[in-house]
């Protein structure tokens, strides 16, 4: 059985209390801070337990930003975890234009909900904030106000917390991740040579460098320049070469696609990958050269397995692969209805991997590009790690 401390024991008699309120009327969201290692989750988890017998209510959904955070959620015990996309919209597609928007879903899973919990909150705009509040449902919120804001604006729900969570957790103590973390939030110079356990902070030379080719680690990095140019790296080192993924690279999902069962942010293994041709035919992609082609007359089909779950004939998107090799210069169409998009999945900028989480992380500190944000950039960065971590620093 956990045994809370004092200040968790007030957090959740607050939760409970302003449950009682939020159904008579009351105030409707309730916004539980916390940095890292402080017990955000086990102290939401129980007060919706405690909630649920003092109420009878059911239906307690819990959703994430992204696809990614919703899967962690689903790993750690929350089944029915989903993003706040899939909760609160529903696709439609205009039967004259065949152009297709996303629409608030009025009789959704948010709809039927008693309470709803959100997860990961420092990612969520202004304007979802507005659809997820017109349901009027009371939403429980949790936020760690020392991760990066979106990439356009600022977190919609960063107002002053209910509650906010100052104490580690004892289980925490000794973590050297949070004692990283806790120094990068405090705007602190990370110590070089910092070494305990498998948690290490070192600069980046050359002989440094070479940890980034460490199967076992995900990398991490701030700017997409330096992803681009990494990730080429890491593929001559293991033999890959030429303009697409091949076979047994790591690749990664970057836009949701529910029918699929694809979220941003899965990781997984190519299998196959074919091109069409402006003649609609499909070729083993590296049997032909795909940058004699017109960008708007040809798309990538891949097979899979993301997460461990085999995809097949999925046709996606070429941008983000091309990118690599322009600078950044190659863009979407905008009228484009291909559903799919993927990358390679060597090197995640930090933006990217918020909401995941790795067991091993190694990370590039390129927190320095981030000027104000440079702190927040950092402790995000530190807090993808599970168990195990190497910070280097430029």
């Amino acid at each position: 059985m956990i045994e809370f401390s004092p200040e968790q024991e007030r957090a959740i008699d607050s939760i409970l209390q302003w449950y009682g309120s939020a159904i008579r009327g009351g105030k409707k969201e309730f916004y539980l801070a916390g940095y890292a290692g402080v017990g955000k989750s086990t102290v939401c988890a129980e007060a919706i337990s405690r909630i649920k017998n003092l109420y009878g209510i059911t239906n307690v959904p819990t959703a994430a930003y992204t696809g990614k955070a919703a899967y962690v959620l689903r790993k750690k015990g929350n089944a029915n975890a989903q993003t706040i996309h899939s909760m609160i919209y529903t696709h439609y597609e205009d039967p004259k234009t065949g152009e297709t928007e996303w629409l608030v879903n009025e009789t959704g899973p948010a709809a039927a909900a008693d309470l709803i919990v959100l997860d990961e909150c420092s990612m969520i705009d202004a304007k979802m904030a507005e659809d997820l509040r017109s349901f009027g449902k009371p939403l429980l919120i949790m936020g760690d106000p020392g991760q990066l804001p979106p990439v356009n604006g600022i977190g919609a729900f960063h107002h002053e917390p209910d509650v906010f969570l100052q104490e580690i957790h004892r289980q925490c103590w000794d973590s050297p991740i949070i004692e990283l973390a806790t120094m990068a939030r405090k705007g602190m110079a990370l110590p070089i040579g910092y070494s305990k356990g498998d948690v290490k902070v070192m600069r980046l030379t050359n002989e440094t460098s070479e940890l980034l080719h460490n199967p076992d680690t995900q990398v991490i990095c701030g700017l997409n320049r330096v992803r681009w140019s990494v990730t080429q790296l890491m593929r001559n080192r293991l033999g890959y070469n030429g303009v697409w993924p091949q076979i047994g690279e790591r690749i990664l999902c970057c836009k949701n696609n529910r029918e699929k069962g694809l979220y941003n942010g899965g990781m997984g293994v190519l299998r196959k990958l074919e091109i069409r041709d402006p003649t609609m035919q499909w070729h083993d992609a590296y049997d032909i050269s795909p940058f004699d082609y017109d960008k708007e007359n040809y798309k990538i089909r891949i097979e899979a397995e993301i997460e461990g779950t085999p995809h097949h004939k999925l046709v996606a998107d070429p941008t983000l692969f091309k990118q690599h090799f322009d600078s950044g210069a190659s863009k979407k169409n905008p009228k484009s209805k291909i559903p799919n998009e993927f990358d390679w999945g060597y090197v995640l900028t930090c933006h990217k991997a918020q909401g995941s989480s790795f067991n091993h992380v190694t990370l590039i500190d390129d927190s320095d590009s981030f000027r104000e944000s440079k702190f927040k950039w950092l402790y995000t960065g530190i807090t993808r790690s599970e168990t195990g971590l190497t910070i280097l620093v430029k």
